[in-house]
């Protein structure tokens, strides 16, 4: 089911989890009985210009909360490689990234201090995260997570994949 004014989402680990998500305020919010409320927002006077749901990848643009604190969120400029449209978090101590993966179907992976924690729905999509067992997750984690997968997560592919698709078809239709 896609990302509706709020959905709920049945984590394996935290239970239901509630993600509204409003572009034309540039605003993405979650929270849950068992997770912290976390808010990436566009903030005040900054213009939609971007794809994601925040509407802007400029971190001089973007406020976010992690429970009521303070956090700086920093995009990548979005473009060019994967690694490019991925979006870092820095709270408690915690070094964060999502790094989104490829539409239709890709899966944005999260980190936290480099290593997995699960992967979360790209397509826009809600959907329980992918816990990977590899390290402990935590209630903040699946926050931030679900935040930085709604607000950021959805990536279509390169403009030069576009580009080397259509030379590929070309030849191929020749």
């Amino acid at each position: 089911m896609p990302y509706g004014p709020t959905s709920g989402i049945a984590d394996p680990l935290f239970g239901e989890i509630h993600v509204r998500v409003d572009p034309g305020a540039g605003r993405v919010e979650v929270g849950g009985p068992a997770v912290p409320p976390v808010v990436v927002r566009r903030t005040r006077g900054a213009g939609r210009r971007s794809r994601t749901a925040v509407g802007t990848r400029r971190a001089g643009r973007l406020a976010m909360t992690v429970d009521g604190e303070d956090v700086r969120v920093v995009p990548g400029r979005g473009w060019g490689l994967r690694r490019c449209h991925g979006v870092r978090v820095v709270h408690r101590g915690s070094r964060y990234r999502l790094t989104p993966g490829y539409l239709p179907r890709g899966r944005s992976r999260l980190t936290r201090d480099g290593r997995r924690l699960g992967r979360f729905r790209s397509d826009g999509r809600a959907a329980p995260a992918e816990w990977s067992g590899g390290a402990p997750v935590t209630a903040r984690d699946a926050a931030v997570g679900y935040a930085l997968a709604a607000a950021f997560g959805r990536r279509r592919k390169s403009w030069l994949w576009d580009a080397a698709e259509v030379v590929l078809d070309g030849l191929s239709s020749g």
